[in-house]
């Protein structure tokens, strides 16, 4: 008995200890290019291991091309950036891309159930960590799914490919109809976005594709003939079979463009909300008024920024490989680093959130 108490009083005495030390959320997207190992995952790999009270968001994008589609190069791909986890005890989560989702093709559904079942599969045989799960949404749902880390943090997980990969063969996760699903989406994110702002806690809102963007994907470009064809003519049906597939990535995109109007909104009704996505091959920080909106995408590819940003509100940009680590303080506060494949420090903000 004397045994057993001593045992709790240490869990309870390190869970304490780890409430007074400031949290490292690292922030990694599109790093499923390589069938080894790059810069960028080793120095992930070094900070993870140097702060175990922290955690790491993959965010999509986790195997190029097409998701685990039972090839070996793909389960490898994977495999890059799981081993990054081999002596870190915090927390870790993978969300879906659109490449996990097969990049728009028939098999998208059955890829991403596939690559989550591995995720999980592989924190059980090789990281011993059989009653834990790693990979949200699951079963192809859009979300909202909330996981609390205490230090007054609350992620928010969110598929938005459930959005753009649907069409008539295209198959998605399914409830009820998409209409019925995309109200209670919203709904239950209002909720949740109102009662963590009112536990004063801080929602980390994590999607892969960005809502606020000022790369390639956000650059409004103008509308191709074979844009205008596929998106405001009757040949817009080709765009419901997913022909279209490859102008779902761009968020002048009229489905995507629509999704992120709607979550824009929605995360401006709130102050507490720090949105975080990959899909770009590179690194911004944007502020605005109410939301922190960062972009982490250069894990194993990079995209250059197709003109000079002088928005006011982009505090940093840069098309280099990296991920990002949000430093929660004990005293409320948020301080980020950007950090290079190479291990420098590419942009410090102290109390930007």
């Amino acid at each position: 008995m004397k045994k057993i108490l001593l045992i709790l009083l240490c869990f309870i005495l390190n869970d304490l200890q780890a409430q007074n030390k400031p949290y490292s959320l690292f922030l990694i997207g599109d790093a499923g290019d390589d069938i080894v190992q790059n810069d960028v995952h080793k120095t992930l790999q070094k900070h993870l291991t140097e702060n175990q009270n922290g955690g790491v968001v993959f965010l999509g994008d986790n195997i190029y091309p097409r998701g685990l589609d039972g090839t070996k190069d793909a389960e490898l791909k994977l495999l890059t950036q799981l081993h990054t986890l081999r002596n870190f005890k915090g927390d870790w989560f993978f969300i879906p891309g659109n490449h996990d989702w097969a990049k728009g093709r028939w098999k998208g559904y059955k890829n991403v159930i596939r690559q989550a079942n591995y995720i999980n599969k592989f924190a059980k045989d090789s990281l011993n960590q059989p009653n834990t799960k790693h990979f949200f949404p699951e079963k192809g749902l859009p979300g909202p799914v909330t996981r609390d880390l205490g230090n007054n943090i609350v992620l928010v997980f969110t598929d938005t490919d459930w959005w753009l990969h649907r069409s008539f063969y295209h198959k998605v996760g399914k409830e009820e109809t998409f209409k019925k699903m995309d109200i209670a989406y919203f709904n239950r994110l209002d909720s949740i976005l109102t009662a963590v702002e009112k536990q004063g806690k801080k929602s980390i809102f994590l999607s892969h594709h960005p809502i606020v963007d000022y790369g390639e994907h956000g650059y409004h470009k103008g509308k191709s003939w074979y844009y205008a064809l596929v998106n405001y003519t009757p040949l817009q049906t080709f765009g419901l079979l997913g022909v279209n597939r490859a102008l779902n990535a761009e968020m002048n995109q009229p489905r995507y463009m629509r999704l992120a109007d709607k979550m824009y909104l929605m995360l401006q009704k709130h102050k507490n909300v720090i949105a975080i996505a990959g899909h770009e091959h590179n690194l911004q920080v944007i502020k605005r008024p109410n939301s922190l909106f960062l972009i982490s995408g250069s894990g194993s590819k990079l995209t250059p920024l197709k003109r000079k940003i002088t928005q006011k509100d982009c505090l940093f940009n840069a098309s280099k490989p990296g991920f990002m680590e949000l430093i929660f303080e004990t005293n409320g506060k948020v301080d980020l680093k950007v950090w290079g494949g190479d291990g420098k420090l590419l942009n410090e903000q102290k109390g930007i959130f």
